[in-house]
């Protein structure tokens, strides 16, 4: 049933489509004749077959781009910010496309700034007929329309939160018809179909839109067999193992000399790409930084030079990337025969000296760590380095502790721009906003970081 709608609603994308993109390819044009003078466009004006037939073969490589970039499928579940790239992706390939053809015709001066015209034009109009069409969908899921029916296959630790998250959100249009277990669970609400023998008599007469096989430990010798049955009555399933209650909801298939492999977290900034990108926002925004700051920083040392005694700079050992030692700086804020204490700092710490309070109360004793980013120590933005004699504390106390190292650590980051800092907050919170950091790391989060960081980073209740 679902399929039936996901191919009726691809006629109604395919059709909204080709409107689009001849409206976009007709309007910038029009722009263009509008706003440049009658002799750029002399050899179109008149040819109106040319007017027509132009927009149409547009519009019919647009259709092919965006079933290449995988518009045509659902997105029932998925975040709208992924559809837009796809969109991105798919006006960007057309784009070129059409300089190349602009340019084997001849024709790239009077059709370059048009082309740029129709790939803003076609962009913005797919991305806003999409996300209004989403909005509607959801809305008429909600009333209980296009309802996607599921069946789990067994019972494990991840089972209630997805029931949770279903029951939760409705707009999805998910519901659970049962489950199929070897015992009946009364706790999770659910009906139960039976034991995993009669699950293809169960399919025999009513296929559901999906199945989820959700095997725990004792039910793991069942898991060929469900599969077979799946496959044998052509429901689409998944795959959700126990273990995974404890993992990153993103799982990722990869191949190894053509034999698949199941990746449990991907990390973006593994890839070169990502790390020249990160490191050159790193250089430029910390130079920029400390030619701006340069004068506050000149200040802040010179009135630490001259209020306690003692270096301007306090420098300690830090844990990295890789889990490698590196030397970090700081302003001194304390008094110099404290700094061997390794206690955690606290609000109204006796230790600080009285400007050492006002530095740490706005962050400033922090600046000097822009010499570690331009050195490659830390960046901007990342999970923040803890001292070797906790890491070693953590690591055995705290699950997950370790994930951190996978990227450089940073002067500020999302557990700190959610006024998660400082020794009182649970360190158990502030690991899972790094991981979620380290899974999801964008330019663009970065940057929401670094904004943040002027007013919930700066000005923390929690700042220290």
């Amino acid at each position: 049933m679902i399929k039936q709608y996901q191919n009726k609603l691809n006629v109604v994308h395919i059709v909204m489509d080709i409107i689009i993109s001849v409206a976009s390819s007709t309007l910038s044009y029009v722009i263009m004749f509008f706003a440049f003078s009658s002799d750029v466009f002399a050899l179109d004006r008149g040819n109106i077959r040319l007017m027509v037939i132009v927009p149409l073969l547009i519009a019919s490589l647009q259709v092919l781009c965006n079933r290449s970039c995988d518009l045509y499928r659902s997105y029932r579940s998925t975040a709208f910010i992924k559809e837009a790239v796809n969109i991105l992706k798919s006006g960007l390939i057309v784009f070129v496309i059409l300089i190349f053809a602009a340019i084997a015709f001849s024709r790239l001066y009077q059709f370059q700034v048009a082309l740029m015209f129709y790939f803003f034009i076609e962009c913005l109009l797919s991305a806003a007929y999409r996300f209004f069409l989403r909005k509607f969908l959801r809305y008429m899921r909600k009333k209980g329309y296009n309802k996607k029916y599921i069946v789990l296959l067994g019972i494990n630790n991840c089972t209630e939160n997805f029931i949770k998250k279903i029951n939760s959100s409705p707009d999805l249009g998910y519901e659970i018809s049962g489950y199929f277990d070897n015992a009946p669970h009364s706790q999770l609400g659910l009906t139960y179909l039976g034991s995993f023998k009669k699950v293809s008599k169960y399919f025999s007469g009513s296929l559901p839109d999906e199945a989820l096989i959700m095997l725990s430990g004792r039910s793991q010798p069942y898991m060929e067999h469900l599969i077979s049955i799946c496959e044998r009555w052509g429901v689409k399933f998944s795959i959700i193992p126990n273990m995974f209650s404890s993992f990153s909801s993103r799982i990722y298939i990869s191949s190894f000399d053509g034999i698949p492999v199941m990746s449990m977290r991907r990390v973006p900034l593994d890839r070169t790409l990502n790390k020249f990108i990160k490191r050159t926002l790193d250089i430029a925004v910390s130079l920029l930084m400390l030619i701006v700051l340069s004068p506050l920083m000149l200040a802040t040392a010179i009135i630490i030079k001259l209020t306690s005694p003692g270096a301007v700079i306090f420098r300690q050992e830090r844990v990295g990337l890789g889990q490698k030692p590196f030397t970090m700086y700081k302003f001194r804020s304390m008094r110099v025969e404290t700094e061997s204490d390794l206690s955690g700092t606290e609000k109204n710490d006796p230790r600080c000296t009285g400007f050492g309070k006002f530095i740490r109360k706005f962050s400033i004793d922090e600046l000097p760590q822009l010499f570690n980013v331009l050195k490659g120590d830390m960046s901007l933005v990342g999970p923040r380095p803890e001292i070797p004699f906790y890491v070693k504390q953590y690591r055995k106390s705290v699950p997950l502790y370790m994930v951190k190292h996978y990227v450089k650590p940073g002067i500020s980051g999302w557990a700190q721009v959610n006024d998660l800092r400082g020794n009182d907050t649970s360190i158990e919170e502030r690991i899972k906003y790094d991981i979620y950091y380290i899974e999801h790391w964008s330019v663009a989060f970065d940057i929401k970081i670094l904004f943040r960081t002027l007013t919930k980073g700066i000005f923390s209740k929690n700042a220290r």
